[in-house]
This record gives C-alpha cells, structure tokens and sequence, in this order.
C-alpha cells in the first residue's frame, strides 16, 4: 500500500476541506451505490411504476457513461440508462428532505420494470407480500420477497466487474452488467451465469409506455421516433422473448446449471433499428462470471496517515480527551462523517461513514503517540451507520440490511458484499435512518429503524410494519422480529450488562423531549403513531430520563462502562448526545419496578456530534465516534476520539435515590463539609405534554413547586440527603449542586432527572 499524508495531499491539489461546496458531488463512492432511487419521472417507490427501487443497487457502468440498477428486495433489474451515472440528491448527499437519488440528469433510459416481482414463480408474477396494516400504513407492500420464491445474496467487486449473487426458486444465479460497444453504438448488457439447476421461470426485461412485438426473436419497442431493442446472445434452447401489453418477457425455461447467456439492450432513432438490432445481437459471448468471485486487485492502494493527539490534564481533571485526527482530505474525497465503529482483535478500528465507506484504522496505541494509518476497505453501502465486528468478521448495518463483508484474496479490501440480512421493510422515507448494530451475549443482533417522519418534522410519511422499532435479529441473520415499538429516530442504542437493551430519541411528534429508555421485549416506547397496534396506546413507557433540550436536543448512543480501567464501576451507563457533543453518566435505580434516574454531564469538549462510543478492550478506555450531520452544535464533520482515566479521583455522583421525602445522592469520595449547607443545592421540577405535537413545552405540576427544605450529609461525608417538599412523580427535576470534593476537586454542577414513582414512607 502506498502511504499518503495531509501534507503530501495539500501539496497534491487536494484542495477540499470538510465543509467545500457540493462536497456530495466530489465523492467517489466506488463502483457502486446503494440507496432507495426515484425513477426518471422523478417519483418514488410509493407511486409504483417506473426503476424506482427501495433498496437498490447502482451498478457504474465505464468511465460514468451509465448505470443498471438491482433491487435488492427483488431480485429485480429496475432500469438501465446511458449518458451518466447518478444524480446525488437527497439528506446523505444534499441535504434534500424529500428526493432521493436517480439516473444522471440528462441521460438515456433504456430500459425499466415496475417495482413487483419481475421472475415468475409457479408462472405467476403476483404480488406475495403482504401490504402492511394500521393506521398510516402505506398502501404497497415492502421487504423482500419470500426466500422460496428469490433471495438476494450479495455482491462481488473484481475490478470494475460487480456480480450480482441471488437465487430464484432452488435456482443460484450470477449476474453482471455492462456497457459495451458494437460497431459504434452503445449495448447496455446483462450477463447470467446459472450455478445450480432450478424449475422454470420468466423474467420481465421491459415495461413501459411504448408498442412492443416480437420480430425475428428480438424485442423491438416503438416510442414515437424512437426504437428500443433487446436481444439474446445465447440463450438456452427453447427460450424465447414474448411480449404482453406493455410488458416483455423472457421465457427463460428450466434453469440448467453451467447455462450462460446475455441480453443486450440498444436504443435510438427508428431510422436506425436495423443497426441497433444488429448491435443487439452482435454483444459479446456471456463470460463465465465464476471468475469474478474470487477477488480482484485493490482499488483503494493509497493509505492515509494522521495524527494521534494526547489531551492535556489539568491537575484535578479525572478525564482528558485524545483525538486521533479524521482524514477529511483523502485521495478519495470520501465525505468523512464516522457513523460508527468497532475493534478488530489485533487492535485495529472499523470505522463506517455516512456516506457509505468502510475504512480500517491501523497503529492506535494506548499513549496516543505517532500516527495511525487509514485503509479505505468498502464503499457503497446505504448510510452506514451501524458497525459491529464479531469473530473478527465486520457486519454493516445500512438501510437495506445488514451486510457481511468478506475479503476473499487477503488484500484487506472487501471482495464480497455478503447480505447477512435484508429482511428489514424500507420505504424511499428520507428520514427512515437505520441506527446502530449491537449483539448481546448469544449473539443476537439489535438495531434501532427510525420513522419516515415527514419534511419539516412533524408526523410520518406512508409506514411500513418495521418503521419506528427496536429490531432483533437472530445470531445466525435468519429470524428479525419487532423488539420493541413507537421510537421516531432512535440514533443509537447499547446491550448492556444482563443483555439490557437501551434506546434514546430525540425531540418530535409524540416526542416531548430527548430521553434515555430501557427497552423490554415487546414494549411501546413512546410514538404513538408508530406503536403497530389498535387501539393507539394511551400512555408512553416510562423511560430513565427525559433531557431537556440544553442538555441533549439530539440523542447519540449508549455504552456501559466494562474492563476495570477506567475509574467509574463497570456497569455504569454512559449516554452520548449528539446535538449537543456530550458524554453524560447515567444515575439508575428502580422503585416498585419502575426505572427512573438523572444524569451528570463529562466536563469534556468534543469535536462532533456524539453517536456511537466503545471501550476498547486493549486499554480499557471509552472511544467515541461522531458526525455533523443534521442539528447539531458540532464544529467538525466528523471525529474519533478518546476519552482517558488520568488515575485522579472522580468525583462524579456514584448513584441517586428517590425517598418518601427527598433525595439521595451518594458519591465515591467524601465531599467538603461545606456540602452540608443548604445554600449549595437548589431543586426545580416541571413536566411536559405528551401529544402528538412538535416536542413540548414546560407545564407546572399539578402537586405544586419543589422546595427544598434541609440538607443532611452523611457522617462519612460521602451521601447527601436532599429533603424536599412536594417531591411528586415529574417528567423533568433539575437539582443544581455548587460543592466539592474534600479535595477540592468541584463536582457537576447539575443533575437532570425523571421522577417516575416515589416510594411510601
């Protein structure tokens, strides 16, 4: 691999910088991208017709001189064009609450099918799923299709050659796209190679608007001036194009292992069909595509190399934040927004990104010295903001699923694309993000799906059955059920201690404010228009804690402290905002089984929205993951971070306790005596309305003010008992604390908690 600096980069003419215009456009996204896709009309899947796809794959085809795109829930090639490759439109690329990407504007559609199965099964081409229910559902079906009917497998990358791996009834096939070019006129071609012999099927290559028939075996289409032909190039005995209305198909007989053919699309002028039929047929012999599977050369050779940056302890700081620096200038221009990450068992990082790249991050060590090294490894993936590495094997998860990536020839770029699943329902939503990926101690799977939320924020596009859930899925990526329900854009979750599932949301319909939630199996978290069942839920689950809006406006993730390294007990909570680029702790306890708590903020800085955070198993310390993606107070777009036990005393709350009468609040190390005076402490509390509004405003108590009355400090001076008078069940209490440590070493300074029951005297 050949070594790349910021430096040499500069010096290079690599002029773009993280916030440089049309950034989206500058990116090499590799030889494919995967995202939901309007069609030439410029309609979405929900209009249904035309090469729109929910889960597509856009296969590049030369120098950007075309495309074809695969569905992945499908099966299905949804269209091919010339005369360009995309135009990126939409929130990962331009900010676009609304559109999402299609053909390059200004190109050549030679070639679409309707958003429905287009392979037959028992020589039937209907709809088999099931159009989802409820109030909001939309009305056209999401998901694959049934594995028996055809299952998308995954892709291959050798060189600028993407396979398309997916089965058909028992049938395995292989599939590759070209561009190709006969006697000066342009074949958008599909290569098929059959691995295992399957029963026969029929598979639509056209729908449109045009006059198809049949002449001499070739499919020729009459659009006004225009003509459009397909052709086979060694097609199996007995197979034959036929068309029907507004539909051709190839009636393509039993699948027969070792079988190969092609067809070949042109287009032009109808002065000119006999030459674009002869262009048509005269496309290269169907190569076998075996060859294609194994590996390629890498296409990322060029590493990049940044800093690692120790921070700087001040004497009593018990935390300090290091930064290893983020490549925004890359020979790849790739948009460097971290979505997430995890360890490799050699210590190195998998790093994603919103963008859709997987990038290993090699030489970390624990003093933060020297450099480490940047290897690009993947590209294409739809909005990666999920990342989990298991047995040393990286899994992805984006909206169209969670994908398994192989490195097949040991170059440590990723050859196979493999789909660990792609069960999940996604509809063209624009804000329908999927989040996060962890595992709990079998080997499940959970991550969280956001709801279509409308442009503007307030209430929900057209639902699928997933929208708006925790999901699990099995170990083995064969079952994916609903965990849990009614979550508008949950940004990260954790598995903690006891395989305890944690969630957060951020403010919107039915959303108050941000909060921290344990999830249980089967539950209704709190988004009524997204809770899946009838009659609507009439109350919300009570969650640990809400947060009000200066503290966290856009949640982040969780993570549970583990290792014994770094100075709060393991098992602690850890909740990341991302809009306002904080680490809080969490203060849990439960009263007659229902969980409340508060939370204390890090007194640290961060260069980025927080999302995901991680111990590191090598040295124990928490690692942070962060972008500048949608609201945010972030000044970068992208980081990743450390933050590092200094061995100081902490002197962070250790727990907190609702009485009949007050407060408790118990820390590690004794507190100055001065803690026992009452004018250090001041004690507030509201609540919220929970409605299908945009969040809420605060609402006094129907018990009254909270007022403090007494203070009593333990006689080891390390618990402090708040007596307060009207303490009630409140969705907001704000405890300000103005002590210190015997040491002298202050203490946070504000405590935000939920009261959801207090116990009887």
């Amino acid at each position: 691999m050949q070594k790349t600096t910021l430096a040499a980069l500069a010096l290079a003419g690599f002029t773009i910088t993280a916030n440089a215009q049309k950034r989206h456009e500058q990116m090499d996204y590799g030889r494919f991208l995967t995202a939901s896709w309007d069609n030439t009309k410029g309609q979405n899947t929900l209009k249904g017709d035309g090469c729109t796809a929910n889960k597509g794959v856009a296969i590049k085809l030369g120098n950007n001189e075309g495309a074809m795109l695969f569905d992945t829930d499908l099966c299905r090639w949804a269209g091919g064009w010339t005369g360009g490759y995309v135009s990126y439109r939409g929130v990962v690329f331009d900010g676009g609450h609304g559109p999402n990407p299609a053909p390059a504007k200004g190109s050549v559609v030679l070639f679409e099918t309707n958003p429905r199965p287009t392979w037959s099964n028992a020589g039937k081409f209907d709809e088999p799923r099931k159009l989802p229910v409820g109030p909001g559902a939309a009305a056209v079906p999401f998901g694959p299709l049934p594995r028996e009917w055809a299952r998308y497998r995954g892709l291959f990358l050798s060189g600028d050659n993407v396979v398309v791996s997916y089965t058909v009834g028992a049938a395995s096939l292989l599939e590759m796209p070209a561009l190709e070019k006969v006697d000066g006129v342009a074949v958008l071609t599909r290569t098929t190679n059959v691995l295992t012999a399957g029963a026969a099927s029929s598979n639509i290559v056209w729908e449109g608007a045009g006059s198809a028939e049949v002449k001499d075996g070739v499919v020729v289409i009459a659009e006004g001036d225009n003509r459009t032909v397909i052709a086979g190039i060694g097609l199996p005995a007995g197979a034959k194009f036929s068309v029907n209305g507004q539909r051709a198909v190839l009636d393509a007989g039993p699948f027969a292992a070792g079988a190969a053919w092609k067809i070949g699309y042109t287009k032009g002028a109808a002065a000119d069909e006999a030459k674009l039929i002869a262009a048509a047929k005269g496309a290269a012999k169907a190569a076998d595509l075996r060859e294609f599977t194994k590996g390629g050369a890498p296409h990322w050779k060029e590493t990049v190399k940044t800093a690692m940056k120790a921070g700087t302890a001040g004497a009593q700081d018990s935390y300090v934040v290091d930064t290893i620096e983020v490549p925004f200038e890359n020979p790849y221009k790739s948009w460097m927004r971290i979505g997430a990450f995890d360890f490799m068992s050699d210590g190195r990082m998998a790093v994603s990104t919103w963008s859709g790249d997987v990038w290993m991050v090699g030489g970390v060590n624990k003093d933060f010295t020297g450099e480490v090294t940047w290897q690009r490894v993947a590209t294409g993936i739809f909005q990666a903001l999920g990342l989990k590495v298991v047995n040393d094997k990286i899994y992805v998860h984006g909206r169209e699923g969670i994908t398994r990536l192989n490195d097949l020839n040991g170059d440590g770029e990723m050859d196979f694309y493999e789909n660990f699943n792609n069960d999940i329902q996604t509809t063209p939503g624009f804000h329908e993000f999927a989040f996060d990926l962890q595992t709990d101690s079998k080997g499940n799977f959970y991550f969280g799906k956001g709801g279509p939320v409308n442009p503007g924020g307030r209430g929900f596009q057209p639902l699928s059955e997933h929208a708006g859930c925790i999901m699990k899925l099995s170990a083995d990526g064969q079952t994916l059920e609903r965990f849990a329900t009614g979550v508008r854009a949950p940004n990260g979750i954790s598995v903690g201690p006891g395989d305890v599932v944690t969630t957060g949301d951020n403010e919107g319909s039915w959303v108050p404010m941000s909060y921290v939630h344990i999830v249980k199996p089967g539950e209704f978290v709190t988004v009524a228009s997204l809770a899946h069942q009838e009659p609507a839920p009439k109350d919300y689950g009570r969650h640990v804690c809400f947060l009000p809006k200066d503290v966290d406006n856009s949640g982040g993730g969780q993570a549970w402290v583990s290792g014994g390294k770094w100075g709060l007990p393991d098992g602690t909570m850890l909740h990341l905002s991302y809009g306002t680029c904080s680490l809080y702790g969490v203060l849990r306890e439960e009263v007659s089984g229902v969980p409340q708590g508060g939370v204390y903020k890090f007194p640290l800085r961060f260069e980025s929205g927080t999302m995901r955070g991680r111990f590191n198993p090598a040295d124990g310390q928490l690692y942070i993951s962060g972008l500048k993606g949608w609201q945010s107070s972030a000044a970068k777009d992208g980081s990743l971070q450390r933050v590092r036990y200094t061995g100081k005393p902490v002197s962070f709350p250790g727990a907190m306790h609702v009485k009949a009468t007050g407060i408790e609040l118990a820390f590690p190390q004794p507190l100055h005596a001065s803690a026992a005076e009452a004018g250090s402490y001041g004690v507030r509390h509201w609540d919220y309305k929970w409605t299908s509004a945009y969040g809420s405003g605060s609402h006094k108590p129907a018990g009254g003010d909270a007022k403090l009355t007494s203070v009593k400090l333990s006689d080891d001076r390390k618990r402090v008992f708040l007596e307060i008078e009207n303490l009630q069940p409140v969705m907001q209490m704000e405890i300000r604390l103005n002590i210190k440590m015997e040491d002298g070493t202050p203490v946070p300074n504000r405590i935000i908690s939920t009261i959801n029951a207090v116990p009887k005297p």
